[in-house]
């Protein structure tokens, strides 16, 4: 008897072990059909010589001037929209008078629009809407707002027609709601404020999210007298939650963020990305000494010393839920070479909205498009356009020595695996399907992939020629890529068949 209850308890030690460790056993990620992007280390389980790489927006040429009366030195807070086979943008024309050389005039903050037909080159309309200085004939559609004004297209279900467009802006009170039926016509939603907690000096960010049904609003506070970044929720776009300040990893110390650029990548929607300008204040130093333009640093230092010495640049963040992020410490969007009107405090703030855009190389597949105001403070202030890779925010990269990058165990539905990736001419990439415990599964071992070489968006995935992934559908399964000389950027399983090898546009 005293045995047979030894076993019995042993038995159950046993179970219980067990149980307790199958418990443990983190699940299976399920990424269904989405597009997943190395933006952090969720699907990520082991690294060998390979390291994610962080990317970054390649300039190119001045799209349009701020050149209007109604416009000037400092004009921010850009907003593109892609709509009707067209991209909208309004922005907003300001102008600090701080020089006495100076002929413009300091005016009232103006909202000003343009459009363009292929991203590239834009028109300012002579809308008719707004009188400023006797004259309709400008691209103003609102005037004298306390400071910044940032619309979006509500995708509400219930979104009324005169309220197809919505708006949020600063007042000395808080953040005013505005409507529109065109994204011309504007009209406050009441002249209460509907958030009051905050500093708001800066682009607050909102739109209708329909992953979770509410509106969300990412707008700027401090926090130990550092600039920062808080998210609040509304039902209805009257009443908001109390913005709560987001969750940032890795913390930096002293860190400050202005703009903030957030919203769902609509490529991968299950992503929220980021594009936050970072403010340094820095002392007089023989290095700030040595910066462009000392003479009209100077100059901007008597109206506030951090207008001459600090400097701003962009970072890089993403989220899978829109408040616990992870930044990347380094630079995304770089200053660049000094040279005049550079290295100033208005920097590498990026327009809010990225878009497609066809590239330059004839027979290419598209970019996304970035504009950033150049010049800042200065009468020559333009706006540029950079480039970069669809889906190229940050590349799993590998020397010609060769990496691996193996995934966590995840679901999947799709009938095939495609790759974003790019290789030298001597370069490859192959991919293994295995079973969670990383054994690999019979005709997808590595050896059994057909080596892929080249630069593609949409590069379909084959072993023994062969691209049918469906066996394992529902089931456990893990990616092992093997790195030569290359970058990953992101994989899929697809249901669709590729419309053709190299230049699928997504």
């Amino acid at each position: 008897m005293r045995g047979r209850l030894l076993f019995i308890v042993s038995w159950m030690a046993v179970w219980i072990g067990g149980a307790a460790l199958a418990a443990a056993e983190p699940k299976p990620i399920d990424i269904g059909s989405r597009r997943e992007l190395f933006v952090d280390d969720l699907l990520i389980d082991q690294l060998h010589n390979v390291r994610l790489e962080l990317q970054h927006p390649q300039p190119q040429e001045i799209v349009f001037a701020c050149d209007q009366p109604w416009e000037g030195n400092t004009c921010i807070y850009f907003r593109i929209i892609a709509e009707a086979g067209k991209f909208r943008m309004w922005y907003q024309g300001a102008h600090w008078q701080f020089d006495p050389a100076d002929p413009k005039k300091t005016h009232p903050y103006h909202i000003c629009y343009a459009e363009s037909t292929d991203g590239i080159r834009w028109t300012k309309p002579v809308l008719g809407l707004i009188e400023v200085d006797g004259s309709t004939a400008n691209n103003i559609v609102v005037t004298g707002v306390y400071d910044n004004f940032t619309p979006f297209r509500d995708e509400h279900p219930s979104c009324s027609p005169e309220a197809r467009y919505k708006a949020i802006g600063q007042s000395k009170d808080g953040l005013i709601a505005w409507r529109s039926p065109d994204g011309l016509r504007w009209e406050r939603l009441g002249d209460k404020p509907i958030i009051t907690r905050g500093a708001f000096d800066s682009q607050n960010v909102a739109f209708w999210d329909p992953l979770t049904g509410k509106y969300r609003a990412y707008i700027r506070d401090f926090h130990d007298g550092l600039r920062d970044i808080r998210l609040a929720f509304s039902d209805d776009f009257r009443n908001w939650t109390v913005p709560e300040r987001l969750q940032v990893d890795p913390p930096l110390p002293n860190e400050q963020f202005y703009t903030n650029c957030i919203g769902r990548y609509e490529r991968a929607p299950h992503l929220f990305l980021g594009f936050p300008v970072r403010y340094v204040e820095r002392p007089w130093s023989p290095s700030m000494r040595a910066l462009p333009d000392l003479e009209h640093r100077r100059i901007r230092a008597k109206a506030g010393e951090r207008i001459g010495t600090a400097i701003t640049d962009g970072v890089f963040m993403s989220s899978r839920d829109g408040y616990h992020f992870r930044r990347w410490p380094e630079a995304f969007l770089r200053i660049g070479p000094e040279r005049p009107g550079s290295w100033v405090y208005g920097d590498c703030y990026p327009a809010h909205g990225l878009i497609e855009t066809v590239s330059k190389l004839p027979g290419a597949p598209k970019e996304f498009s970035f504009f950033m105001a150049e010049q800042y403070w200065r009468s020559e202030e333009a706006i540029r356009r950079f480039t970069l890779r669809l889906d190229g925010f940050v590349a799993a990269k590998a020397p010609l020595t060769g990496g691996e990058l193996i995934t966590k165990p995840f679901l999947y539905s799709g009938r095939r695996l495609t790759v974003n990736f790019a290789t030298s001419a001597a370069g490859s990439l192959h991919a293994e399907l295995a079973d969670q415990d990383g054994k690999p599964l019979p005709g997808f071992s590595l050896d059994e992939c057909d080596e892929q070489f080249g630069d593609s968006l949409d590069r379909t995935v084959t072993w023994n020629d062969s691209a049918d992934v469906s066996t394992h559908i529902g089931k456990p399964v893990r990616l092992r890529f093997r790195l030569r000389d290359a970058e990953l950027y992101a994989f899929q399983f697809s249901e669709s068949p590729p419309a053709g090898q190299g230049q699928t546009e997504p």
